[in-house]
């Protein structure tokens, strides 16, 4: 009696391992069970519970992954934009796969320009032009912006620099 209450429990035990998820936990507060299948610096490769279809997901869209071993991976904090004041908080990101699973909130082109003097440079026109891109991403609520062109030129003797910028903006 004691054997076959033993094998039992061992056979349910194994059973509850074999059939054990990984739970992802995204910054839109879902919650979804399948099984990671690869990580890198960006994103993550999972299945969901049920399918075999592998999807990539950007870890900028996830809090924290559980896996079935009981690890806890962190993978970002959520970026909170509550004004148009918090646009330095805005993260601009080059790289597509950083976006994989976010809401798109719509396309942003801004640009500055300047006076004709050599001491300013192109760099200095970015950087206005990138505050001008994070304070409207912060407007429309977005909390990523990926920055789809950028060109930027220095002012000379005869001509103002400019630079212009166009990005894509993202939320949860």
């Amino acid at each position: 009696m004691k054997k076959r209450l033993l094998i039992i429990s061992l056979m349910s035990m194994i059973s509850l391992f074999a059939f054990s998820q990984d739970k992802l936990y995204f910054h839109n507060g879902k919650i979804a069970e399948g099984k990671v299948i690869e990580t890198s610096d960006i994103f993550i490769k999972f299945i969901y519970k049920g399918e075999d279809i592998v999807n990539t997901m950007s870890r900028n869209a996830l809090e924290k992954v559980e896996l079935a071993s009981g690890r806890v991976m962190e993978l970002s904090q959520k970026i909170i934009i509550e004004s148009p004041y918090d646009y330095d908080k805005v993260r601009v990101v080059y790289d597509k796969n950083e976006v994989l699973g976010l809401k798109s909130l719509g396309q942003i082109e801004k640009h500055s320009s300047g006076t004709w003097s050599f001491s300013i440079t192109a760099g200095h026109f970015s950087e206005k032009t990138l505050k001008k891109i994070r304070k409207e991403a912060a407007k429309r609520g977005g909390c990523i912006v990926l920055i789809l062109s950028s060109q930027s030129k220095s002012g000379t003797l005869f001509s103002a620099g400019h630079a212009s910028m166009t990005g894509e903006i993202y939320t949860y």
